[in-house]
C-alpha cells in the first residue's frame, strides 16, 4: 500500500505529521531499506502539500538525524528536496556544503572526493550570497576552500589559505563562539606558522608580506574552539595532535585522554575517538 497516500487520506493531517508517522514505522522494522521507503513518502507527502518555514525546519532537523547514523546519503536526499522546495533557503543550502564537504572523507575515489570539494564549495558560496551575515555561511566556505586544497597546486593552495583566513575571521566577528571557524583558524595559524621554505616563499610572494601567524595563536584557537564546544571529541584530538607536534607531550596526553572520556556525538567525533584510543593503546 502506498504510505503517503494512506496518510493523506487521514483528514487535516500535515506533511510532518505524514513523516512523523512514516519514522514510526521505520523504528519498528529496523531495517535498512525502510531508509528509502521514509525519503520517498516524505517527498510524495510534501510534494502534495505546501510547505512551511517550520516544516523546512523539521527536513533538516531529520536530515541531521540521519547524518549522525551515518546515513550521509539519505541526509542528502532530504536536504535536496529541501532544495527543491525553498532553494533559496541558507538554513538548507549551508547544510548541503556541510554534508558534501563530509562526503570527501566517505568517498574512495579520488574523481569523487573532488566532485563533493566541488559541490561544497558550490553551496558554501551561494549561502554567503544569500546570507552574507550569517556566520554559518562564511564558515562553511572556509571549510570548503580548505576541502579543495588537496586537490590544487601548491601556488593555488596558499591562494586559497588567504581566503580560508577570511572567511574564518569574518565568521568569528559574526558569531565569536562559532566552534567550526575557531577550528579552522587553529589549523591555519599552526600551518602557516611551520610551513617549509618553499611554500613560505609563494605565501610571501601571494600575501605580499606574510599574515602573523603563530603556533601559541594556533594553540589560543585551539583553546577557544574547545570552550565553545567541549564535548567535541574532535576538537580534544586535534589539540592533542598540535601538542604533540610542538613537543608538549604531557598537555597532549592530558587531551587524548578527555577524547577517550568523552561520548561522539558524529562520525567525526568516533573516528577521533579510535585515534585516541590507539594513543592510549
Amino acid at each position: 500500500m502506498n504510505l503517503c497516500l494512506e496518510l493523506l487520506r487521514v483528514n487535516g493531517i500535515s506533511p510532518l505529521r505524514a513523516y512523523a508517522e512514516i519514522r514510526t514505522l521505520c523504528d519498528r522494522m529496523k531495517a535498512n531499506f525502510i531508509v528509502s521507503a521514509l525519503v520517498s513518502a516524505t517527498f510524495a507527502a510534501l510534494s502534495c502539500l505546501p510547505v512551511s518555514g517550520q516544516e523546512i525546519s523539521k527536513l533538516i532537523e531529520n536530515a541531521d538525524k540521519l547524518d549522525l547514523q551515518e546515513e550521509k546519503d539519505a541526509a542528502l536526499q532530504i536536504l535536496k528536496q529541501a532544495e527543491q522546495i525553498s532553494p533559496n533557503d541558507p538554513r538548507v543550502v549551508i547544510r548541503l556544503s556541510q554534508d558534501y564537504s563530509d562526503k570527501v572523507d566517505i568517498a574512495k575515489d579520488r574523481s569523487q572526493k573532488l566532485n563533493f570539494a566541488k559541490l561544497s564549495l558550490e553551496y558554501a558560496k551561494r549561502a554567503v550570497q544569500l546570507a552574507p551575515e550569517n556566520s554559518d555561511a562564511h564558515s562553511a566556505l572556509a571549510v570548503a576552500y580548505g576541502r579543495m586544497t588537496d586537490f590544487v597546486g601548491n601556488r593555488t593552495k596558499i591562494q586559497y589559505s588567504k581566503i580560508i583566513k577570511s572567511e574564518a575571521e569574518r565568521s568569528i566577528e559574526l558569531n565569536p563562539k562559532n566552534d567550526t571557524a575557531l577550528l579552522v583558524l587553529a589549523r591555519w595559524n599552526l600551518d602557516m606558522s611551520t610551513l617549509n621554505p618553499i611554500l613560505k616563499g609563494i605565501a610571501q610572494l601571494i600575501y605580499g608580506q606574510m599574515p602573523p601567524a603563530s603556533q601559541d595563536k594556533a594553540l589560543e584557537y585551539f583553546q577557544r574552539a574547545i570552550a565553545a564546544a567541549p564535548q567535541r571529541v574532535l576538537y580534544h584530538a586535534e589539540y592533542a595532535k598540535a601538542l604533540e607536534q610542538l613537543g608538549r607531550t604531557q598537555e597532549a596526553r592530558a587531551q587524548w585522554q578527555k577524547a577517550r572520556q568523552l561520548k561522539p556525538i558524529d562520525p567525526a567525533d568516533r573516528e577521533a575517538q579510535a585515534e585516541a584510543a590507539r594513543k592510549g593503546a
